[in-house]
This record gives structure tokens, sequence and C-alpha cells, in this order.
């Protein structure tokens, strides 16, 4: 049986409301977007990159590299596009231009830190496990028992806190961390969603789970990549 061929996806839109030019900003002396190349290609488990960008500016920083580019439509680039459609399109468009591939990769740009070793662990997990899907995910800071909603008369409710329980007492509970998200293509496709029963968790450390969505995001990850060992 031949080996499974994989696809790596690599979204990138050109607008970003919170933080303008977002994936192409220099993180450490690299535009945001290069981090995730260079950690798919040294993964050592991915056989295509592809990025897919409504922006001709974060095609070209992918440029250097090899990695295919595809130039999204507009429809694919708007706030209402959903991230599944955007990497259909990705398969979608490597099938009509006769390649091939049986499992798919999608690693936001947005997770800079997230590296190369990250992406052959998972895949490794999600090659070896029973399910069809995995996502990567860390530990969450603090129980969960500790968080709880507040009113509109500014009442903090929903707690559970036991009398004399450490934070260490309690199970630790997982969040996801949007860097690392694998399915089998097929399954994809029928479900339109990363998330299956039963669904594997690579877990990830919270250093390297960093989510870039403000300009503190940014500086947060800027300060990591260039000490990665404090």
């Amino acid at each position: 049986m031949a080996e499974p061929r994989v696809l790596a996806i690599i979204p990138a839109r050109g607008g970003s409301k919170r933080l303008p030019r977002k994936n192409i900003l220099p993180l450490a002396g690299k535009p945001l977007i290069v981090w995730s190349i260079e950690a798919a290609l040294q993964s050592g488990v991915v056989d295509d990159v592809v990025v897919t960008s409504d922006s001709e500016e974060i095609l070209a920083a992918a440029l250097p590299y090899a990695v295919k580019r595809q130039c999204r439509a507009a429809a694919l680039a708007s706030d209402n596009a959903s991230s599944i459609d955007v990497v259909l399109d990705a398969i979608d468009r490597e099938k009509a231009a006769g390649t091939r591939h049986d499992h798919v990769i999608l690693l936001q740009p947005t997770s800079p830190l997230r590296n190369a070793a990250d992406i052959a662990a998972a895949y490794a997990q999600f090659a070896a496990g029973p399910g069809c899907s995995l996502v990567s995910v860390c530990e969450l800071d603090h129980p969960l028992e500790w968080c709880g909603t507040i009113t509109p008369q500014g009442m903090l409710t929903g707690l559970d806190l036991a009398p004399g329980k450490r934070s260490q007492d309690y199970a630790p509970r997982y969040r996801l961390n949007g860097a690392i998200y694998i399915s089998t293509v097929q399954g994809l496709r029928a479900r339109r969603s990363f998330f299956s029963d039963p669904l594997l968790a690579y877990t990830m450390p919270r250093s390297r789970s960093f989510d870039i969505d403000t300009e503190l995001d940014f500086l947060v990850c800027d300060a990591l990549a260039r000490n990665p060992n404090p």
C-alpha cells in the first residue's frame, strides 16, 4: 500500500482589523507567515505545502520557499468565509492540478511558536491513532472550576470552589491552541470539520501555544522567539 500523501495548508488573509498586515509583520526578523512555512518544510512529514491568500504581498513573502502559492478568491477572504471552505478550496485546486492528497494539516500562521518537531510529533500521533482527526491543545493556566460568569449586577457566579483545595488538586483541563489541525481528506469532506469522534489531542506547552490576534500577542511572541529558553 502506498504511503499517504500529506498536504499542509497555510491560510493567510491580507486583511486584519486589530493588527494590520499581521501575517507579514517581522517577528524576530522574519515575516510572521514564514515561521509556519519553515516549520512545515522542516517537519519531514508533508509532501506539499500550500500558502493560500488574497494578498500579493503575502504570496510574495512565500516566493523564496519551496511551497505552492494559491491566489484565493475574494469570496474566500471575507470576514464571513469559513476556514473549512478555504481548506477544501486548496485541496480541490491541488486535485484539479493532478496532485492527490490523503491527509491534510492546517497550520494557522498566527501560531508562529509551533515548530517542526510539533508538526512531526502530531502527525505521528495522528497516523498511529484510531481517530481521523487531531487537534493541538495546551493545558489551562488555572482550574476550570475557578471560572465563572458576571451578572448584569456585577456578581460573579458559577464558581465551584472546594474549601482547602489547591490549584494542583484539580484535574488538568485542556483548550484548543489553534496551532495544528490534522484530518483525512475523505473525513474532512464528509464532516466539513476537523472535529471528529474520536478526536485525538496533541499536547503542546503553553510557551508555544500563543495565537496572535493583538499587538500585545505579537510582542510576546516576538520576545519568546528571540529568547526561546528564558
